[in-house]
């Protein structure tokens, strides 16, 4: 590709978003809003409870485009996320599609998506639980909760994504890792964000250009 899809620092790939249940941005200017919401919001924290059943989250990332040598930040990326999240089973999939952006201020789009199924490694839904130690001779509340839930995952799609004014093609696999927010005292998942990372290759099977990375992503449920 001519150019690599990297974070201003330098690394990879990097996202961002935030929200309440209004699907993918679909622009960056409702994208940085979306992300600003949900690192501020007063009414959503990590879930502490057993999450059962399945849910539909829908969201982006938000990529930064640099110079091969990431030397400098030249545009931009948004591409859309759906997850399907199985608590009861704990698996989890989805895919990233319909990238497009800016390079130097002109428009682009990327054809291709990025599924969960051609991931550089599986993806994983976790469920650990905490019991809560009260100091010593600190009785224990009645009906307070005795344990905290965490609710984690981390997703890696892969596929090929191509320019279709240039032809260039690359292999691109991005890996999204985060904790479930819900309401506060509990209840069901209604978003995720955390860090993202991703590898690109040249086609077909060159070496990497870009390794690794920090960025963000953000994830709102149906």
């Amino acid at each position: 590709m001519a150019a690599c899809l990297g974070n201003g620092n330098g690394a990879a790939i990097g996202g961002g978003g935030g929200g309440g249940g209004g699907g993918p941005a679909t622009t960056r200017a409702e994208y940085d809003a979306k992300f600003d919401q949900l690192q501020n919001t007063t009414s959503l924290a990590p879930t502490s409870v057993e999450l059962v059943g399945q849910g539909t989250f829908r969201g982006n990332t938000l990529l930064n485009v640099t110079t091969n040598d990431q030397a400098a930040t030249q545009g931009y990326a948004l591409g859309d996320l759906e997850v399907q999240a199985d608590f009861d089973n704990e698996t989890i999939a989805g895919t990233a599609t319909n990238f497009r952006g800016e390079i130097g201020g002109n428009a682009f789009t990327l054809d291709g998506t990025l599924d969960s199924a051609n991931g550089i490694a599986p993806s994983v839904l976790s469920e650990q639980v905490q019991p809560i130690i009260l100091p010593p001779g600190v009785p224990p509340i009645p009906g307070a909760p005795t344990e905290v839930v965490t609710n984690t995952f981390t997703l890696n799609m892969g596929g090929q994504l191509a320019d279709p004014v240039s032809g260039s093609i690359g292999n691109v696999y991005l890996g999204l890792g985060g904790s479930f927010l819900g309401p506060i005292g509990g209840g069901q998942a209604q978003a995720a964000v955390g860090p993202a990372t991703v590898v690109v290759t040249e086609q077909p099977g060159g070496a990497p250009i870009v390794i690794g990375g920090g960025g963000t992503f953000v994830l709102e449920r149906d």
